[in-house]
């Protein structure tokens, strides 16, 4: 009876002993492994948390590679006092290759992220640093090292852009967009060189302005003027069309930050002398102007060649002759505004007017108001600067005649200087001349007489130069 108790009483002990044992020792164990358990994920890619049920891991997360994750595992297995171990609720990443991550920028200046991150930790980290949407990227293994650091460099060499993208296959970083300025442009190749090492950089960048003064300007005596190119942005369409004499200009015109001296100043010479072209096709660039033209008919190329090179002040013209038009042909003179018609090879002007004796003899004056018919000194010949004025009289004279009974009389009118007699015939000899040269641009020759006045008709005083000046002219009277 006593050995049954005392086996009672040894039972009961041990009980109790496993008891306490259990009560006392198991969450000791418990927090051992778990921290054992948590060291080995410490130094995990991605977030990964440890749960330990008495003597049980179990882990979830995110594990980087398959083989990152039997890494953990292989550790966790080491655990002293461990039970087993349950990776069910991990999540492997799954592998991208090529690693292809992208940032575009609108020309709104919106910038779009697409491809893969490696981590959400870097994610967010670029996101804080002024990539927006770069924390939205899906998780994917297999990214170069310096990732991040690269997609930064993209992003900012972006910045200085108008527009364009920044992309990453691999190891390969390529940039291509838009700059404004040649200036913006290198900006951002150097902003890119902040690649991390054993990256390849790829450079592709149009420039918007490439601070190049560079226009055609193409000018039709029927049509107008067309202009295409890059013009100063300081003189802009407006300065353009000022320039060029009030002239619309059709084409393509954009402003550029480049510069062209005296280029305002070319343009407002040229103006004057669009009136004797038929045509002209101007070049400018690098600094530079190159031009072709062709004179108006009965124009020489080679008088308006001297004055396109003066108005440009440049040596690249060529000019050839005008080719005569049909009689009969009408236009209206892009450079003058005025009506033309064809005759006798010539455009003539042909002034809106209502035909008067009054009308016509004041008409004659305003022609020739600052640019008098002038002569090849001592000789009756027309000199060619003359040629244009004759025209319009020429065209005027043709309207005048037309009216009944309508004649003009051309006088010719010379200073006081040198022999009377010489005078007399010199101012009958041109008289004659600009009759016979309005005569052959059609003003039926019945219909004009020349008269020579020498200098007994003088409107000024022959003591001055001025005076003399005034003096030696041509009239033109209907009687």
């Amino acid at each position: 009876m006593r050995v049954i108790g005392a086996a009672f009483v040894l039972i009961v002990g041990i009980g109790g002993l496993a008891l306490w044992s259990a009560q006392h020792q198991a969450p000791r164990i418990e927090d051992e492994i778990r921290a054992a358990a948590g060291g080995v994920v410490t130094g995990a890619i991605h977030p990964m948390a440890v749960t330990v049920s008495g003597r049980d891991i179990s882990l979830s997360g995110t594990a980087d590679t398959p083989e990152e994750l039997g890494v953990i595992k292989d550790a966790l297995d080491e655990v002293d006092g461990r039970r087993v171990v349950d990776t069910a609720d991990v999540t492997v990443l799954p592998v991208a290759a090529p690693y292809d991550s992208a940032i575009a920028k609108g020309a709104d200046g919106s910038i779009a992220v697409t491809g893969n991150a490696p981590s959400a930790a870097l994610a967010e980290t670029l996101a804080a640093q002024g990539v927006p949407g770069a924390d939205t990227l899906p998780l994917a293994s297999g990214a170069p090292e310096g990732w991040s650091g690269a997609m930064l460099a993209g992003h900012a060499a972006l910045a200085v852009l108008d527009e364009g993208s920044f992309a990453l296959a691999g190891t390969s970083a390529i940039l291509s967009g838009l700059a404004k300025t040649p200036e913006e442009a290198k900006a951002a190749a150097v902003a890119l060189e902040a690649l991390p090492e054993g990256f390849e950089r790829l450079v592709s960048i149009d420039v918007r302005d490439t601070g190049q003064v560079a226009f055609d300007l193409r000018y039709d005596a029927a049509e107008g003027i067309v202009v295409n190119g890059a013009v100063p942005e300081t003189l802009g369409v407006d300065g353009l069309r000022e320039s060029l004499g009030g002239l619309d200009t059709g084409g393509d015109v954009t402003p550029t930050y480049g510069t062209f001296a005296g280029l305002d100043a070319r343009l407002e010479a040229l103006s004057t002398v669009l009136p004797d072209l038929n045509w002209l096709s101007l070049r400018v660039e690098n600094g530079a102007m190159f031009a072709e033209a062709e004179a108006a008919p009965g124009l020489g190329p080679a008088q308006v060649a001297e004055a396109l090179k003066a108005a440009l002040n440049t040596q690249d013209i060529t000019v050839r002759g005008g080719e005569a038009p049909q009689d009969g042909a009408t236009r209206t003179n892009a450079a003058t505004g005025a009506s033309e018609v064809a005759s006798a090879g010539y455009w003539l002007t042909l002034p809106d007017l209502e035909v008067s004796r009054a009308n016509c003899t004041t008409k004659a004056q305003t022609i020739q108001a600052g640019r008098t018919i002038g002569f090849v000194s001592g000789s009756a010949q027309i000199d060619a600067a003359s040629i244009a004025v004759v025209n319009d009289l020429a065209g005027l004279l043709l309207l005048c005649t037309k009216g009944m009974g309508m004649q003009v009389q051309i006088g010719g009118h010379t200073d006081d200087l040198g022999d009377e007699m010489e005078n007399y015939r010199l101012s009958i000899a041109r008289a004659n001349a600009v009759r016979d040269a309005v005569v052959a641009r059609g003003v039926p020759a019945n219909k004009v007489q020349a008269f020579g006045y020498g200098a007994t008709e003088p409107v000024a005083d022959n003591a001055t130069d001025q005076g003399r000046a005034a003096n030696r002219r041509t009239t033109f009277t209907w009687p």
